[in-house]
This record gives structure tokens, C-alpha cells and sequence, in this order.
């Protein structure tokens, strides 16, 4: 039972790798000929040995670690977030012209920081740091399940620990995977059984800290505000999402043919990352959407599968926070393509373009994998156990006794 959960997993995920390349291949070769496919690939293999690597560990040994995790993504996004705040149109533009300047720095042209790189290669230290706050998370609550009920170690502490990585995030221009990174984070809180009222307090911060981060980013707001009539605005904030819903709704059912897209070649910015699946629509039709979303549902359901014969509640709560950061992600990138949600830039997890997406989703089924083999482990050694533990009916001495005489 406990290897079946595993193969459902890395089934779903090579389905999902092996559909992804599939798709970024009829998405790129037009324009880059091949040269994306190939650094996907490269990105996808490292991305395999990691969770190769976390599979073989013992997650409850990584946990350990997670603080020193947190503090050198922290040191990454910092440095990241105080970029971009020097980039903000309210500063002097010597100042802009400075931070424009820093190293590593990339994105500054699109109105955030999230990549540390050189060159073409590229690292976004926030897709990491979801699988950091996971592992830390887990730990924490494990070891102070007692104090869940308090204010202060209970919740306050722990959040202030995250908070500031999530904070740290937003000042980077980030609010998509800021959003998705506090719904992670309000979800294993509740699964930990932390007090309602103070999941409600979370809940009222982060509506006001992100209400705050829309009216200070005009792009974004307008965005929020007139997604729901893309062919209205579609000369201008909205262009990307209307040429995205004629991607999808000239597919039909079975799509106009594999290669066959035409919005991708020049209409649709970002069709290789953010709006892959809009391709997908086109091409593959309503099938292919479908067919995506299938795979997504299996690959959460298998990772909860996993995290229920978890051995202990650290192990369930790595399962659920993994489980709920691809789902989400997932969730996220399909409703922007269709409509549903405003426009982000949130990938669809294993399909898309992005070295960090990839390598990120692949650690995280690395350490439910991890999880799955503690588990199996543990429940061989019960039954080990048991069987060399087998009930005997008692036996007695009777040599000391003698038998009666007539």
C-alpha cells in the first residue's frame, strides 16, 4: 500500500514533466528554436537529483536546519526587496539608477525583484522559500503542540518568524506568490490546530497588508480592478488575459492541433510561462485543459495520500504544506488563464517555463516521497515486531511433583 502511494506520485509528476516539455516545445520552437527546451531540461535533471537527494534523508533531520534556511533565503529577498524599493517611481532617479546597478539583481525592467541571476541564469529565492517555511513550520508545531492553545509561542512567535519572509517577499514586488505563500502558511496553521481567533486576526492582517500593496501599485490594481471585462480594456491592462481567453476559446473541444497555435506567435506575451496552459487551450482544446487539471488533482491527492499514513504529525504536515503549495499554485495559474482571477505571475507547476518553479516542485515531491519512506519503513518494522512477538500458551514445571501412590 505505502509503495502504491509513491508510484501514483511519481507517476502523476513525470506525466506532468513529460506533458510540460511536450507543450514548452510547440510554445518556443518558433522563436527560440530549441534553446529553452534544452535549459528546461537541464533545470528539470538537477531539479530530479535534489528530490532524488531529499528522498533518501530523513525530513525530520532537514527540519532541523530549516531556521538556517530561513535566514539565508531572508538575506537573499532582502537584499532582493531593497532593490526594488529603490526602483519605486517615487524615488530620486540617482537612486533608481543605483539600484538598477546592483549585481544579481533581475526583473527591475517588469516592476519587481525576484530573481537573483547572471546572464540567462536566473534563481527566484521565493519559490524556495515556501518549502523553508514548510520544514520549519512542521518542526515547530511538532514540538510545541502543548502551547497551541497561547498566544505568544503558540502563534505569535512562529509567525513573527515567517512573517518577516513573507514580508520581505511583498517588498520585492512579489504579491502573487506573497498571497499564495500566506494562504500556505494559514493552512498548516489551521491543520496544526492553532486557535480560530487567531486565524482570523491573520486572516484581517494580510487583507490590509495586501489591500495597502494594490493601492500602492497602480499596475496591479487596475489589473484587480478590470479583469472581468478583458475585451473592454484589452488595449492596455488587460491585454495579455483577452489574448489568453481567444487562445482558449479557439481551441473548442479537441484544439486546432498540436504546433498549430497562432496566438503564441505573436500576440500573447509570456506564453511559454505564465500562460502555457492558454497554448494548451488552443491547441489540445478543452481535453487538454482537462487533462492538465486531471493531473494536478492526482498529484494533491496522492500527496495527501501520502501524508495520511504519515509516521508522525511532522511528517502529515510537510505532506499538507506541499500538497497545498503546488495545489495552489496550480489552482492559481489555471484561473488567471481563464479568467477566474486577476493576472499574476504565477506558473503552472512542472508545465511551464522556469527553472526555479521546476526545481522547487521536484524538492517538494522529494520530501513527501521522503515522508512516504519513513512511513513504509516504520510500519515494517511493526510488523516485524509483531511476528516475533508470537503468543505461546503458558507452560508449567512438573518435575517437582510426584505422583500419588495406591
Amino acid at each position: 500500500m505505502y509503495r502504491a502511494r509513491q508510484t501514483l506520485l511519481i507517476t502523476t509528476v513525470a506525466l506532468l514533466l513529460v506533458f510540460g516539455l511536450t507543450m514548452l516545445y510547440s510554445t518556443t520552437y518558433d522563436i527560440f528554436g530549441e534553446a529553452l527546451l534544452q535549459r528546461q531540461l537541464v533545470w528539470i535533471v538537477l531539479g530530479a537529483g535534489g528530490a532524488l537527494l531529499l528522498s533518501a534523508l530523513d525530513y525530520r533531520w532537514l527540519s532541523r536546519y530549516a531556521g538556517w534556511m530561513l535566514l539565508a533565503l531572508g538575506i537573499c529577498l532582502a537584499y532582493l526587496a531593497i532593490a526594488n524599493v529603490m526602483n519605486h517611481r517615487v524615488m530620486p532617479e540617482g537612486i533608481r539608477s543605483v539600484a538598477r546597478a546592483l549585481p544579481l539583481v533581475s526583473g527591475l525592467h517588469v516592476g519587481s525583484a525576484r530573481w537573483l541571476g547572471l546572464k540567462s541564469v536566473r534563481v527566484q529565492p521565493s519559490e524556495f522559500a515556501s518549502l523553508a517555511i514548510i520544514l520549519f513550520l512542521s518542526r515547530y508545531f511538532s514540538f510545541h503542540g502543548r502551547h497551541l492553545h497561547t498566544f505568544y509561542r503558540g502563534f505569535f512567535k512562529p509567525m513573527m518568524v515567517v512573517g518577516v519572509l513573507v514580508g520581505l517577499i511583498l517588498l520585492g514586488g512579489d504579491l502573487s506568490t506573497t498571497v499564495i505563500t500566506g494562504g500556505m502558511i494559514f493552512w498548516l496553521c489551521f491543520v496544526a490546530g492553532v486557535r480560530l481567533r487567531f486565524l482570523v486576526l491573520t486572516v484581517l492582517v494580510g487583507a490590509v497588508v495586501g489591500l495597502t500593496a494594490l493601492h500602492i501599485d497602480e499596475t496591479r490594481m487596475s489589473r484587480t480592478l478590470y479583469y472581468r471585462s478583458p475585451e473592454q480594456y484589452q488595449q492596455r491592462e488587460t491585454y495579455q488575459l483577452w489574448m489568453s481567453q481567444l487562445a482558449m476559446g479557439s481551441g473548442g473541444w479537441s484544439g486546432v492541433g498540436f504546433t498549430e497555435g497562432r496566438i503564441k506567435r505573436r500576440y500573447l506575451p509570456e506564453s511559454h510561462t505564465d500562460f502555457i496552459i492558454a497554448i494548451i487551450g488552443e491547441e489540445l482544446g478543452f481535453l487538454g485543459v482537462a487533462a492538465a487539471m486531471v493531473f494536478y488533482a492526482t498529484m494533491v491527492f496522492s500527496i495527501l495520500w501520502i501524508g495520511a499514513a504519515a509516521p508522525d504529525r511532522e511528517g502529515m504536515m510537510v505532506c499538507s504544506g506541499v500538497a497545498l503549495a503546488l495545489g495552489l499554485r496550480a489552482f492559481v495559474n489555471i484561473g488567471v488563464v481563464s479568467g477566474f482571477l486577476p493576472t499574476t505571475g504565477v506558473t503552472a507547476p512542472l508545465i511551464s517555463y522556469g527553472g526555479s518553479s521546476a526545481v522547487a516542485s521536484l524538492l517538494g515531491a522529494g520530501l513527501v516521497l521522503n515522508v512516504g519512506r519513513i512511513a513504509s519503513r516504520a510500519a515494517l518494522q511493526r510488523a516485524a515486531s509483531a511476528n516475533s512477538e508470537v503468543a505461546e500458551p503458558p507452560r508449567y514445571d512438573l518435575s517437582h511433583r510426584q505422583l500419588p501412590t495406591s
